[in-house]
């Protein structure tokens, strides 16, 4: 299982801030956010402009998980309208903090997970996204990839050694039955993925919890998104299956978007092997039984599907 709780004391976020500021800075909260599942989250308010900010803590002494974040937030936050956090810092650890951060502007509001929301507030902030991913998803190249790399032009020698590799990262965690579904909905999958839509600049982690919400009123508005961990160039469909994995959106995105992109034919399978990795990542990661269940259910409509 992995740990979210480190600690930050006051003293070192001053130390933090200081340092990014230039001057000495008193900070008089410090509260944990809600939805990280790989680093800790905190937001610290203090006395100067711009008063709040969030720190992203990662027990590596230098964290090629961070670094690579804000690498991405960085590309993102120049080339595209995605409303993200701003980068302020990122450093290493020293003896004045034992963990490597990123602090980063925060975004106003709380995460989807957080909030209240009716279904009429529910189709608004689906309708908003859905406007914001048409615009980001405008941006295409040649390859797929990550963001900093050449690419290459075939989705599926991208995506199926992802796959692969996932499998073996639960080997000893599911049943040999699930095991062998997982083997044969492979052997299925660079056939099936060979159908591939335009390299199209994803986020890659969009779920309730990195939807950051606001309430203007009585109606809640989207105000941003944070954590673009898997942001990179990949076949749309990845992104809208994952959309859905966790019910992030309904119908009222799904009208939005189509209207400007429409589903090309053949993604209800396509999307059960991106399900597939979403499941096997969960059950890599936090052993839960659940996700277990869920691998088990889609391999079993893969093989439907495919046989």
């Amino acid at each position: 299982m992995l740990s979210t709780n480190l600690t930050l004391t006051t003293p070192q976020a001053e130390a933090v801030l200081s340092r990014w500021l230039g001057s000495g800075v008193r900070c008089s909260r410090i509260e944990p956010l809600q939805g990280g599942m790989i680093n800790t989250a905190l937001r610290l308010t203090f006395d100067q402009t711009p008063f709040t900010a969030v720190i992203k803590l990662n027990m590596d002494q230098d964290s090629p998980v961070l670094q690579s974040e804000r690498l991405r937030l960085d590309y993102l936050k120049a080339s595209t309208q995605l409303p993200i956090p701003r980068v302020y810092q990122y450093a290493a650890a020293d003896p004045s903090l034992p963990y490597s951060y990123l602090l980063l502007e925060t975004i106003p509001g709380v995460n989807m997970i957080q909030a209240s929301l009716s279904p009429e507030d529910q189709a608004t902030i689906g309708r908003e996204l859905a406007d914001v991913l048409i615009d980001l998803h405008g941006h295409t190249r040649t390859t797929f990839g990550r963001i900093h790399e050449l690419g290459i032009p075939s989705w599926a020698d991208v995506f199926v050694p992802e796959l692969t590799a996932m499998r073996r990262h639960v080997e000893d965690k599911l049943s040999d039955a699930v095991l062998n579904d997982i083997d044969a909905s492979l052997k299925a999958a660079g056939d099936i993925l060979k159908d591939q839509g335009t390299p199209t600049l994803t986020h890659g982690d969009i779920w309730a919890g990195n939807v950051m919400v606001d309430r203007r009123g009585d109606e809640w508005h989207l105000t941003g998104l944070v954590d673009p961990s898997g942001a990179k160039f990949t076949d749309v469909e990845f992104e809208l299956a994952y959309l859905q994995v966790f019910n992030t959106v309904g119908s009222p995105f799904f009208d939005r978007y189509t209207a400007r992109f429409p589903l090309r034919p053949g993604y209800e399978l396509r999307r059960l092997f991106y399900w597939l990795n979403t499941y096997m990542i969960h059950v890599w990661l936090f052993e839960d039984r659940d996700y277990g269940d869920r691998t088990a259910e889609v391999t079993a409509s893969i093989l439907l599907y495919t046989r």
